[in-house]
């Protein structure tokens, strides 16, 4: 297959009056169409540089990042950013929350609409159009900021951290309603995470980055059974620990052997 998504050589470097710091230093990977990528990588590493990058809230100093061959710069509609908060309006329904980016893009029309409907009833939340945030649980809330992102019909959705403010059982149970959105919803993802478990039982690969400055240190193709069992099922087959360990050592260690501080 070709690849749908490609980032090529990304460079970001940090400047304050008193020093520049380099962030990201010649970043590459790609995805396939309808593909799962995570991103993991010790903390400050600038994982999430990247996809403020893809997402253009941020503008790389070198490198290019292209979607189906173009420079995603002319694709911008493409893409949909989930961040860690729900960032719901508390005085919104839900229903004015899903179309909120309809609504600021000026394409609330009858046909956005009536999709935007059709993802409530398909994923259990049309009952609940009326309430307001405050009455939902952690896990319904992003659910419906999910869906708020698909009602744009991104083709590329970028999840920063999108589970990290749940509880763990939460977390899990809402990893596999989401899973199985964007599985049925065909999307190309990329998830930034600190959860190896998370990234994989999720993802179709996983790309592992050194310490600042950034650099790909290995790129890790996961295979768990077949694409449609959700995370939960992923994580019991046989090879889930060993790709957890794989990937743990990747993290904890230097070239050297040494523990990274």
């Amino acid at each position: 297959m070709n690849d749908f998504l490609t980032v090529k050589d990304i460079q970001m470097i940090y400047q304050t009056p008193a020093e520049e710091t380099m962030a990201v230093k010649n970043v590459s990977f790609s995805a396939e169409k309808g593909q799962f990528v995570s991103i993991v990588g010790p903390s400050g590493c600038g994982k999430s540089t990247i996809l403020s990058c893809m997402a253009g809230l941020r503008q790389q100093q070198a490198g290019q990042i292209y979607l189906e061959g173009r420079q995603i710069q002319h694709s911008r509609d493409r893409i949909g950013y989930m961040l860690q908060s729900d960032n719901l309006m508390p005085w919104r329904s839900v229903w004015r929350n899903v179309t909120l980016g309809l609504e600021i893009k000026k394409k609330l029309d009858d046909e956005n609409c009536s999709y935007a409907q059709q993802l409530l009833e398909k994923y259990d939340l049309w009952q609940f159009k009326d309430s307001f945030p405050s009455q939902l649980s952690g896990g319904m809330r992003q659910r419906v900021a999910l869906i708020r992102t698909l009602a744009l019909k991104p083709e590329v959705l970028l999840l920063d951290e999108a589970f990290s403010a749940l509880d763990y059982q939460t977390r899990v149970k809402v990893s596999c309603d989401v899973y199985e959105i964007l599985r049925r919803e065909n999307k190309t993802i990329v998830m930034v995470t600190h959860d190896i478990p998370e990234a994989v039982s999720m993802s179709d690969r996983v790309i592992i980055l050194s310490k600042r400055p950034a650099v790909v240190q290995k790129v890790v193709d996961i295979q768990l059974g077949a694409r449609e069992d959700n995370p939960v099922k992923r994580r019991t087959h046989p090879n889930f620990q060993n790709y957890f360990n794989s990937i743990w050592r990747e993290l904890m260690y230097d070239e050297k052997g040494g523990i990274i501080s």
